[in-house]
């Protein structure tokens, strides 16, 4: 299960006034823009974080489920918060975390105060990485690296296609054979 884009925009939007709820908060949305469950957000340290020759800040880790490589480009928001932590102390994690069932807590305390239909869960947030790729359009084989997948069946379960998913598909199709058929009726003429 995945959050919706309006239900993340929800979450951004309000900050914790209580320093271990957004604690909570930031690493949830971290996971959102980067795919990492709960584990390899806890052993992310400094040195895990590169940039390309085109300067463009990524992640590289090992997963800790699968041991597979995960390779994951950075998007803004993800910089941002990593702006907040611990970035150049190679000895200590990026992110100060408390035991899993403290961070657990207050996820599920975020998606009660956010009035969620549904229990919220750290692994939502890697559902919802999956899901928005996705509906971007980005090449599956591209989240299953980025997600540290071992093959394309668990990304497959991870990115559920979603119904805008699909209209935009079939809006694209409609409007290439529409461009088809406006050339081949101009060919003519």
């Amino acid at each position: 299960m995945y959050i919706s884009k309006s239900q993340l925009q929800d979450i951004m939007n309000h900050p914790k006034p209580d320093p271990l709820q957004e604690l909570a908060r930031r690493t949830f949305i971290f996971s959102c823009f980067c795919g990492l469950a709960y584990v390899d957000v806890q052993r992310l340290y400094p040195h895990h974080i590169g940039i390309t020759a085109e300067g463009r800040k990524y992640i590289r880790t090992c997963r800790k489920k699968t041991d597979v490589e995960a390779f994951i480009p950075l998007h803004p928001i993800t910089e941002q918060i990593l702006s907040l932590y611990n970035t150049t102390d190679d000895s200590k994690p990026i992110f100060p975390l408390p035991c899993r069932d403290m961070i657990w807590f207050e996820i599920h305390e975020l998606g009660f105060a956010h009035q969620f239909k549904h229990n919220l869960s750290y692994h939502q947030s890697r559902h919802t990485f999956g899901t928005l790729l996705v509906s971007a359009g980005v090449p599956i084989e591209s989240i299953a690296k980025m997600m540290g997948h071992t093959n394309i069946r668990t990304t497959q379960g991870y990115a559920k296609v979603t119904d805008d998913k699909i209209s935009d598909d079939m809006d694209r199709l409609i409007e290439k054979r529409g461009q088809q058929q406006l050339t081949n009726n101009n060919a003519s003429v």
